[in-house]
């Protein structure tokens, strides 16, 4: 990997603050969504990011575009401070980084053509140029396997699969370095979610891309990562390559999140021992003292009660956890 980061996330946190009352709306709680998350994404690297509904992803996800602004934090953009960005500054760098979206039926504009869809971005960045960006939509399509015939159709012409084609394109017309993938294929048929991770690789591959790859299912993210992160409750517990994780994960929650992964063969599966969690997720309004997940940890003791352990390397490897039981 290289030296130098693609995207480099610091101390990262996303508060919101939960308002009542009829007329003045007065700020009664703060929901911790992200809550000092940091890490590294080198190019050509896929980092999944995994975890239940509500641990915060795509929290984190639209904070490192800065579709919401993070409340402290740094991120880093191919070594620049992008969140001291602002006005041309920040105009002129966001084609660096641009984002997939879960649902392909709300994510493109109903009444607007493909070829009008992919032209926006182009003309508001000034980088349309006529005949040749034309034929740069054309190949574009033709790769995500649409075709040069689909710029003058509408999103309603085509199936969930094609239009998440199509939304790939989008993403990519800007030439960007980096990707945050939102549950890109969570809302589309098993068979069909094969074709859009294939296809995704391939590209991937051919331009180098970094991409942050946002899901719940453990399965698809090993099949398309290189390293995973995995979330509990706004925070980023362990961190590690594939293989490391799935192999030997050091966390707990990892640990239980991986045995409740369905095995092919039935053989295995019927013998298999499922980690099960006790009580349920606490509230990111209110979250527990000391280690967030100690409520539910099957080897909590008394001082994860009162302290949040960092996220450490794990033996001088590649592999970081934040758990005080893990040495």
């Amino acid at each position: 990997m290289s030296a130098t980061p693609s995207l480099s996330v610091r101390s990262l946190k996303v508060h919101y603050k939960l308002r009542s009352g009829f007329f003045n709306f007065k700020a009664t709680a703060t929901l911790k969504a992200v809550d000092d998350v940091s890490f590294d994404l080198y190019p050509g690297e896929v980092l999944g990011l995994v975890g239940e509904s509500g641990c915060g992803k795509s929290s984190l996800g639209r904070a490192l575009l800065r579709l919401q602004e993070p409340t402290s934090g740094n991120i880093q953009l191919g070594g620049l401070d992008f969140l001291s960005l602002h006005g041309e500054a920040l105009r002129n760098v966001r084609p660096q980084i641009q984002m997939i979206f879960q649902d392909p039926y709300a994510s493109l504009d109903p009444r607007m053509t493909i070829e009008a869809t992919l032209r926006e971005p182009l003309e508001a960045h000034g980088l349309w140029s006529g005949i040749d960006s034309q034929k740069n939509l054309e190949q574009l399509l033709d790769r995500v396997g649409i075709g040069k015939k689909a710029l003058a159709k509408y999103p309603h012409e085509f199936s969930g699969g094609q239009r998440q084609r199509i939304a790939i394109a989008r993403a990519l017309v800007l030439r960007p370095k980096v990707i945050i993938a939102d549950e890109p294929v969570s809302s589309l048929d098993v068979s069909v979610q094969a074709q859009i991770l294939n296809l995704l690789k391939e590209i991937q591959k051919e331009l180098h891309l970094s991409i942050v790859f946002i899901s719940h299912n453990l399965a698809v993210v090993k099949y398309i990562a290189d390293r995973i992160a995995v979330m509990y409750l706004g925070k980023i517990v362990e961190l590690a390559p594939k293989d490391h994780l799935y192999s030997q994960p050091q966390h707990p929650y990892t640990q239980a999140l991986i045995s409740a992964v369905p095995i092919p063969d039935p053989r295995i599966e019927k013998f298999r021992k499922r980690i099960e969690l006790r009580g349920e997720i606490p509230s990111p309004i209110n979250p527990p003292k000391g280690c967030s997940f100690h409520a539910r940890c099957p080897i909590a003791q008394e001082s994860c009660k009162q302290h949040a352990p960092e996220l450490k390397n794990y033996r001088n490897s590649a592999q970081q956890v934040s758990c005080f039981e893990v040495k």
